[in-house]
């Protein structure tokens, strides 16, 4: 297969197989493995990282639970709150003095608002700068009731645009705590995440921390351009959350925004949010590119090197060869005066003295071709003066033949007309192998000869496949059968036999049958004489041998007879549509 291709192409993907193919295996194995490193010890760190500002995150978001507990089991709220009709009466100066009580013990600086509200959702007590309109207020309380018996934590934009994060707590009765009397408000500025905690942390360029409600909501997100208080722009990271979470996966690879990214978060249960850092493998393998250039740089260098060594490689190897190419067709265009000029020592100036000797050799060779050619042409003019015989034999018989047709005897004229073929196709036809067509006319010509001899004592009926008439056959090999078929067929008191001949393929054999239903003889006797009848020194046994030293063992004459039963001759031979073939 390889030597479809020529040797310098040869040599050059050798030397690239055994140089860059390697380097480059060897590189990208390089770089897998530090990938993965880096990969895997950066997702340690980073998870590590979200680890600490999760529980900073929630250190801090306990003083405003904790201000939010204060606030739902005062006493002066539960009494107040319980009394649904009396809530209204309740002096404003009491009120303000029940919540100084609690926000002297604790009011974390980012609290925006705090809002007290009934079952009915009306307003027992406010305080803030800030106005949350009824609809946000109604989805706050849905998400209290929807994570009770945890706060409900609810993004809410104030009248005025300020972002805010409402930590929701349901309040109880002070002596049934199965009694729900109202909700408890402390709505948080989001500055407290994006700018005390995200902000804090780097998780390296293109990087992002999120923290997004189990709802895909973003709260929060040190990415400037999140519109906090809508879904994620993509849609995909909410679903590979919540897969990652299915599989207890705290960490994974997906494409987020188009870009292939790591992801780490923490799901923090009671408080339905996701803590999320995402990192771009861009900046992850940012350095490996480096690495993964400086390889290639190699590789360059390596095929450069690769190639000066091909250069010189070709031509120690190639250059004598085009020379020798160049030589040989000088003699094919019969110019003997040249040889190869080669002092090497190597393989290759030992082929080109090998060569400069055979020119040598060709050269008597054709000195000696032309004086043979020279006997070649006295040889032609004598064997032409040989052919004067036969040529006279033959016009001899045509004349014979026309005198018979003269004399209006037909007898007479099909014999010397047969004999004439007969011995054209013996004399002057040399081919060893003749067409099943060109033998059957041999036969007819023999048969028409011998009818003549016996007074048509004998009739022939032919079974042939038409398609079979072209493959080839040793000539001369069904005249012997045929006489056989008459001498040892045709009995004393006069009786006529008939011939049958039948020619079939058999897979890729062909089968020659002679039969004939005339006295026939005793097989053993036959065999004890080694019986040979002979025409024109061809008998039965040549017939076998010849077929057997032309295609092998498994072919020959096949002979089969009893005495008054007649004799039956099958010829094997090998299928073959050419001389030789």
């Amino acid at each position: 297969m390889l030597r479809k291709f020529k040797i310098q192409h040869r040599l050059i993907g050798t030397f690239l197989i055994v140089s860059v193919i390697p380097i480059i295996f060897l590189g990208f194995y390089a770089y897998k493995l530090y990938s993965q490193s880096i990969s895997d010890k950066l997702f340690a760190s980073t998870y590590q990282a979200i680890t600490l500002v999760n529980k900073n995150l929630l250190t801090e978001l306990q003083s405003y639970q904790f201000l939010n507990g204060s606030i739902s089991t005062n006493e002066f709220v539960q009494a107040n709150l319980a009394n649904k009709r009396d809530q209204h009466l309740v002096p404003s100066t009491s009120k303000e003095a029940a919540m100084d009580a609690i926000f002297r013990t604790t009011f974390p600086s980012h609290v925006v608002t705090v809002s007290i509200l009934n079952t009915d959702h009306t307003p027992f007590y406010e305080l803030g700068y800030e106005t949350i309109n009824k609809r946000d207020i109604e989805k706050a309380i849905a998400d209290v009731d929807a994570n009770a018996p945890y706060d409900g934590l609810t993004y809410v934009r104030t009248t005025r645009a300020y972002e805010t994060i409402a930590v929701g707590r349901k309040i109880h009765a002070e002596h049934d705590s199965s009694e729900q009397i109202g909700y408890a408000f402390v709505y948080v500025s989001t500055d407290l995440f994006s700018k005390n905690i995200l902000s804090s942390v780097d998780l390296g360029e293109g990087s992002q921390l999120l923290i997004m409600g189990r709802d895909g909501t973003i709260f929060s997100s040190s990415d400037k351009e999140a519109a906090l208080g809508e879904p994620y722009r993509d849609p995909a990271l909410l679903s590979m959350l919540r897969q990652a979470q299915q599989n207890n996966q705290s960490s994974f690879s997906g494409t987020v925004n188009n870009a292939n990214q790591q992801v780490s978060y923490i799901y923090n249960e009671q408080i339905g949010w996701y803590l999320i850092s995402l990192i771009p493998y861009s900046y992850i393998n940012s350095e490996i590119s480096q690495i993964t250039l400086s390889i290639f740089f190699i590789v360059i260098l390596i095929v450069i090197v690769c190639i000066i060594i091909i250069y010189f490689m070709n031509n120690s190897i190639v250059k004598p060869i085009k020379g020798i190419i160049a030589f040989t067709n000088q003699i094919s265009n019969r110019e003997f005066s040249n040889r190869i000029q080669d002092d090497n020592d190597d393989e290759m100036s030992v082929l080109s003295r090998k060569i400069n000797s055979m020119v040598s050799e060709i050269e008597s060779l054709m000195d000696a071709q032309k004086l043979n050619d020279r006997r070649k042409r006295e040889l032609e003019l004598h064997m032409l003066q040989s052919q004067i015989n036969p040529h006279f034999l033959f016009n001899t018989l045509n004349t014979l033949r026309w005198l018979a047709v003269i004399n209006q005897v037909p007898v007479l004229n099909n014999g010397i007309s047969s004999l004439s073929e007969l011995l054209r196709s013996t004399i002057l036809d040399h081919n060893e192998e003749i067409t099943l067509e060109q033998e059957l006319q041999n036969l007819a010509h023999y048969f028409e000869i011998q009818n003549i001899r016996y007074a048509n004592r004998f009739q022939v009926s032919y079974d042939i496949n038409d398609e079979l008439r072209s493959v080839f056959i040793p000539k001369f090999i069904l005249q012997p059968v045929a006489e056989n078929a008459i001498i040892h067929g045709i009995s004393e008191n006069g009786k006529s036999i008939d011939i049958r001949i039948r020619v079939q393929q058999a897979g890729e054999q062909l089968h020659i049958e002679i039969a004939d239903n005339g006295k026939g003889f005793d097989m053993k006797l036959q065999r004890a004489s080694e019986h040979r009848d002979k025409l024109s020194g061809i008998g039965i046994h040549n017939v076998n041998e010849r077929i057997k030293l032309h295609y092998g063992e498994p072919y020959g004459l096949f002979i089969t007879s009893e005495v008054g039963e007649g004799t039956r001759c099958i010829i094997i031979i090998p299928i073959q549509k050419s001389v030789g073939g």
